[in-house]
């Protein structure tokens, strides 16, 4: 049955809807460049999923706080000034179907934007009073800054590994949905148990989750996804699929898609008959199957927990997650 976030984030109801309004008001200024560019950018954005995460495993552990929605705001401001920066290290010039900060201002005022919300996340963090929380967001900016260096050494590598591939998402993803689930849980109770399940929830659900967006390249329409199909390849990104089909097909199939990515893609030709290489070889099949592994590993650190509404959110959450068109 198909559930929609909406759905999903009934628990959390009334922290979920009053958030946009919070995240705006984190942000005004006496400048009206910025509000006018963060207020585009609260426009733009997507599901709000991280945010979503803080709110349903802090219902898991008890009852919402005002640090709950605290705990909140610092990841999305977080997150937000992460793909701020990110659009401006890939050149992008789409976001969710949308043009990027960078696109419609410059790249000067991207990057001013992005320090600006990293500012703003840092004083809010700060207001938590919570050191332990300090230390997890730390962490995972750490682990963040080195996915994001480690996809500027990967792109255009047409020889990427699997181990690498994992290494990558692991930093780039998995890391800010554990922590998103870290800080819900703690900002109910500084409990090690649940944290450390938290951490392993969130971590094997943000790789799943990346491994179905990359999947999203091979199987996608352009209308669908709010990007084209075979965006990630057009950019130079080897991911799951391809990685998976280069390491079983015959040599000759094999060296021909080389070529095409070692010189660089320039028709949507070469995108297709990279596609089908990809579902001949069984890329597709073997990226679905570790979504649903990784799906099930999430699951796993949620048995403890007795069966509740949050339960059953956060399970439908990483169902709804994981077999997206979009």
């Amino acid at each position: 049955m198909f559930v929609n976030i909406a759905e999903i984030a009934e628990p959390v109801k009334e922290f979920f809807e009053k958030f946009d309004a919070a995240f705006e008001e984190k942000f005004h200024s006496q400048v009206p460049l910025v509000d006018k560019v963060v207020n585009y950018i609260a426009t733009k954005k997507g599901k709000l999923l991280r945010p979503l995460l803080v709110f349903l495993t802090a219902k898991l552990h008890g009852e919402l706080v005002d640090k709950t929605m605290s705990a909140a705001l610092v990841v999305e401001m977080f997150h937000t000034a992460t793909l701020v920066h990110d659009d401006v290290v890939d050149e992008s010039r789409l976001r969710r179907g949308s043009r990027t900060v960078n696109d419609i201002w410059d790249n000067k005022i991207s990057i001013l934007i992005g320090d600006l919300l990293f500012s703003k996340t840092l004083a809010s963090i700060v207001d938590l009073h919570d050191t332990h929380a300090v230390a997890i967001l730390s962490a995972a900016a750490e682990r963040i800054t080195e996915g994001e260096l480690l996809q500027i050494v990967l792109t255009d590598n047409s020889k990427v590994t699997e181990e690498e591939y994992f290494d990558l998402i692991s930093k780039k993803t998995a890391s800010l949905f554990s922590a998103a689930c870290r800080m819900g849980a703690l900002s109910i109770r500084d409990d090690e148990t649940a944290l450390k399940n938290m951490a392993g929830f969130g971590e094997n659900y943000g790789i799943a989750f990346q491994i179905r967006d990359d999947l999203l390249d091979y199987l996608g329409e352009a209308d669908k996804l709010g990007k084209p199909t075979g965006n990630d390849l057009r950019e130079g990104k080897v991911t799951l699929p391809l990685i998976h089909a280069l390491n079983i097909a015959p040599s000759a199939a094999r060296d021909k898609i080389f070529g095409i990515l070692e010189h660089g893609i320039k028709s949507d030709e070469e995108i297709d008959h990279i596609v089908k290489f990809v579902l001949t070889h069984g890329g597709v099949d073997y990226a679905k199957k570790l979504v649903r592994q990784f799906a099930a590993r999430a699951l796993d650190y949620l048995k403890p927990y007795q069966d509740s509404a949050a339960k059953k959110s956060l399970i439908q959450l990483v169902n709804h997650s994981t077999n997206r068109d979009k």
